[in-house]
Order: structure tokens, then sequence, then C-alpha cells
């Protein structure tokens, strides 16, 4: 009696279905490994972003605050130190009232008697006192040392825009006064305002701590605005006076177009 038995292909058959079974599944695995490798370190690295960033928020808010507790405690003692170290200092005493002398007396023939500094790259300087945000400000008449171009041209103590486009424009003062905190403004004169715009708009900001004992510091802004055919850019100091340098490598304004 024989038996009855798989035969040779049957047997043979079903190694081969498994082994076609494994390599199947392999790709699978191993994309859904990535996947999940993947998933996790996404995961993490957004963890740790989050963490990053709640981090330096805190110590960004921790400077600021320190900064202001700092300022307000160096207001009076620099204002006390300022008033007797004062008289050692007769350069801070007798350049500021030289320039306001000059800001009254010296009329247009007179103004390209003075140094350099920047418009589209290089004017020069003058203490005048203007009002900007109900408030006396020191406003500094440049004189026009080099120029390119018919985008941009010096107007009075300003820069007027010929031409619409995106400019850089940037600024330096070197102050040299004894008030705890000198700084100035580079303003946006619109010529075209629509509703209840303002047409005077803040497009930099700069200010410094100053050393009571030794009075000199800079100040620069720069940055990238769009401005258009009419409107002015200028510098103000929010001080009804300032000792500044005149020197056309300390204090300039300027500007130029990108596009």
């Amino acid at each position: 009696m024989v038996s009855a038995g798989p035969s040779p292909e049957a047997v043979a058959h079903v190694p081969g279905q498994e082994s076609g079974g494994r390599r199947l599944s392999w790709p699978v695995l191993l994309l859904i490994l990535a996947a999940v490798t993947s998933s996790s370190l996404s995961a993490l690295s957004l963890f740790h972003l989050l963490a990053l960033r709640a981090e330096v928020e805190g110590l960004r808010a921790g400077v600021f605050h320190r900064r202001e507790e700092t300022l307000q405690q160096m207001s009076s003692s620099y204002r006390t130190r300022s008033r007797s170290s004062s008289p050692h200092h007769p350069e801070s005493q007798t350049r500021l009232p030289f320039i306001r002398e000059r800001s009254v007396s010296t009329g247009p023939e007179n103004t390209g008697k003075t140094s350099n500094t920047i418009l589209w790259d290089y004017l020069y300087l003058f203490d005048m006192l203007k009002e900007f945000a109900l408030e006396p400000h020191t406003g500094i008449p440049w004189q026009e040392v080099l120029r390119r171009g018919s985008a941009l041209e010096a107007e009075s103590d300003s820069i007027l825009v010929r031409e619409e486009g995106y400019y850089f424009v940037y600024s330096q003062v070197y102050y040299m006064d004894t008030m705890f905190a000198m700084g100035h403004v580079v303003t946006r004169k619109k010529r075209n305002v629509v509703g209840d715009e303002a047409q005077h708009v803040t497009l930099f900001r700069c200010i410094q701590d100053m050393n009571p004992v030794y009075l000199y510091n800079t100040c620069y802004t720069g940055g990238i605005v769009k401005l258009e055919v009419g409107d002015m850019v200028e510098l103000l100091i929010p001080h009804s006076t300032a000792n500044i340098s005149l020197d056309g490598d300390s204090s300039f304004l300027g500007a130029y177009r990108l596009v």
C-alpha cells in the first residue's frame, strides 16, 4: 500500500510563497519605521524650538525690565553728576553755543563753508530748534557732499525723494553731551496723506547711554523703507539742545535706492 503524500511541486511551492511574502513585508516595515522616526524627530525638534523661543522671550523681557530699571536709577544720578562735572568739560559748554549761533546767523551763502557729512551719501549738520510731535527737537541742516543719480536730492535740512522705490536709509550722530541718554529719530514726512493717516512717520529710532565721565558716544540706525515721490526724510534729536560732533565721519545722514 502506497500512501498519498504531497507532490514535489506542492512542497516546493509553499516555501516560495513564504519567501515572497517576506520580501513584500520588509519594504513596508522599513517605510513605517522611517515614518515613525521622522515624526519623532520632527516632534522633538519642534519641542526644542518652542522651548528655546520661550527662553529667548523670557530673557528679552528680563533684559528690557532691567534696562528700564537701570535707566530710571541712572537718570537722577547722571543729572547730578553731569551738573557737577560740567565745569571740567569746557569743550562741551562752548561748542553747543557755537552751533546754535551758526544756526541763527548762517545763511545759504555760508552753508558751503562747513565740513562734510551725508545725503544720498554725505551731508553736514548744524543745530536748529524745531517742533515735532508737540515736543522741541533739534534739527540738523545738512550740506550735500556726494550725490549720484536723480532719485534723491537735498532739500533744506531733509532728503527729498524724486523717484518712488525701496531705499536703504542710514544715519549716525556723534554725541558729546552731559545728558544721561542721547539719541535721534529718522522721520518720513508724507506728501500724500489718506484719511486719518499721520503725515509724519518715525522710520527709525536710536538711543545711547552717556557716560558721565567720558561724554562721547555714537548712535547709528539703518534700514530699508519704501518712499514715494515728494516724501521728505529728516533726522531729529528729541532735545531742545544737543552737543554733537561736526566731523563728517562722525555725524551723517544718507540713503540710496535699491529698486
